[in-house]
C-alpha cells in the first residue's frame, strides 16, 4: 500500500526581526538665499524723438474732381 504522503512540517524560518523604520528625517531648512539684489535703478529711457504730427490730410476730393 502506497503510503500516505506526509506534508514535510513547514519550518518556520527564523525571519530577522523587523527593524523599526527610521523616523525621516526632518527636512533641514534650506540656508537662506542670498537676498535677490534689487535691479540697479533703470536710468530713464531717453525721451522719444518728438513724433511728427501728421500732416493735415487732404481734403477728400469728390468723386467729380477726378478727371
Amino acid at each position: 500500500a502506497q503510503q500516505p504522503f506526509q506534508p514535510q512540517p513547514v519550518q518556520p524560518q527564523p525571519h530577522q526581526p523587523i527593524q523599526p523604520i527610521q523616523p525621516i528625517q526632518p527636512i533641514q531648512p534650506q540656508p537662506p538665499m542670498h537676498p535677490i539684489q534689487p535691479l540697479p535703478p533703470q536710468p530713464p529711457l531717453p525721451p522719444m524723438f518728438p513724433i511728427q504730427p501728421l500732416p493735415p490730410m487732404l481734403p477728400d476730393l469728390p468723386l467729380e474732381a477726378w478727371p
